[in-house]
Formats: structure tokens, sequence, C-alpha cells
């Protein structure tokens, strides 16, 4: 039976999923086809703190990533109570809530087709942190640098799974998108998004439409798309808690 705090954090996530993710949206009279760069609106949301201070860090790292994929990215950190359009994006970091077998299946990003067919992407910093070999209970004791360290390895989850929810639906055998990222891909010093993703992606963002208040609107996803993907962390059993340099 699922313990208490477990119940909490899922709630918890439930609500913001109510309140947080954009619904799939039709071809309206207000919505134009869309002229020149694609501009994505990504927003984060932490409504448990659980992520820290790693929004600047964050944005910064995301948008050198997603700019292969020739849109404008732009990322805004949600206030409480936000609530997102049909031409914005949020991005949710929550902390692990185990079901089953999933304790052995370190995720640290899913993307999860919601009942109306919108996407919503969620980050679990718990578990990337686990990747790290760090401890969010130690978090005070970290330093300027591992915490910048974090803020990158978690861009690059949430990253991976809004390349997802733009339209690419499986894994890649290299870069950003493979299945599993460890430690060495969290904390190089870049990560690309392999060609074949990119190709892909873009094709989809051809055919994103204007909203009346200047957003990229895409169209709903393939129904090829698979329900839900994951990132799975990987950690070092030899060796898992070795400082970051």
């Amino acid at each position: 039976m699922r313990d208490p705090l477990a119940r909490r954090r899922a709630a918890v996530a439930l609500a913001v999923l109510v309140s947080a993710v954009p619904a799939r949206t039709a071809l309206t009279a207000d919505l134009l086809p869309l002229a020149g760069t694609t501009r994505l609106d990504l927003v984060w949301v932490d409504p448990t703190g659980i992520a820290g201070a790693v929004f600047p860090r964050l944005a910064v790292e995301s948008r050198s990533i997603l700019d292969a994929l020739g849109a404008e990215v732009d990322w805004r950190a949600g206030e409480k109570g936000v609530v997102i359009g049909p031409g914005s994006m949020a991005v949710i970091a929550v902390p692990t809530f185990h079901r089953g077998r999933g304790r052995e299946r370190h995720v640290m990003g899913a993307t999860r087709r919601a009942a109306d067919g919108a996407l919503a992407v969620w980050v679990f910093p718990d578990q990337v942190a686990w990747a790290l070999g760090l401890d969010l209970e130690t978090r005070g004791s970290w330093g300027m640098h591992v915490e910048d360290s974090f803020a990158r390895a978690v861009a690059r989850v949430a990253s991976h799974e809004i390349v997802h929810a733009l339209g690419a639906p499986g894994h890649a055998r290299r870069g950003l998108m493979t299945a599993v990222l460890d430690r060495e891909k969290l904390l190089s010093r870049s990560l690309d998004i392999d060609a074949g993703t990119i190709a892909t992606v873009r094709r989809r963002l051809d055919h994103a439409v204007l909203s009346a208040d200047g957003r990229a609107v895409l169209p709903p996803a393939p129904s090829a798309s698979i329900e839900e993907t994951t990132a799975l962390a990987a950690r070092s059993l030899s060796n898992p808690s070795r400082p970051i340099r």
C-alpha cells in the first residue's frame, strides 16, 4: 500500500497537471499559418520546490540544446497557480512516487499522454540526483560547482522530454535522445540531438500555426506516438558517488 507521503506527492502531481497542462487545441479562425521561425514557449513549474534554484541555469542549458531544432526557445518560470494556454508547454518538476516494479526503474523524466490527448512533461529531480551520485538531503553542502552540474543535468532531462512532446516518439542510439542517460552524458561538455530526431521534429514544427497572442500551436501528435516515453537513469555500481569535478 502506498505510504501517506507518496499519496501526497501523487496528489500534488495530479493537481499541477489539471491546472498546468495545455488542452488539445482545434484550428479555429484565430489561428493563422505560421511564417518564419517557430517560437516554443516553455514554462517551468516546480510546485514543491524539489528542484531548488535551478531555473536560470536550466533555461540557458536547455535553450542551447533545443536551438538545434530551428525554433526560438523561450523559457519562463511559472508562478503559483499559473494557467498554461495552448501555445505553451508546461515542464513540471515533481518528487518520485513509485508504483509496483517502478521502484527498480530510476525514471528521471517522462512524457505522458493525458486523457484529452495532450502531452504532459514531467521531470523527477530526485532521480537526476541519484544518477549523479548526489543526495538532495545533503544539498546544503553541495557548493556552487555541484549546483551548476545538477542544473545542467536537470536541463538535459527536461530537454529530452520536450523533444518527445514535440513529436519524436522514439529514442536514438546516441546523444540526448538515448533511452538511458548516465552520469557521463548528463555532465559532458555538450550533448547534442541526433540528426534524425531533429528532422522529425522540424517536420512537425513546419505545421505549427500562430495563435492570437503570437505563440506557436502545434498540431496534435501523430497517432503512432507512444503513450509514455521515459528517460532512465544509469549509475556506475563500482563507484556511484565519485566527486563531480
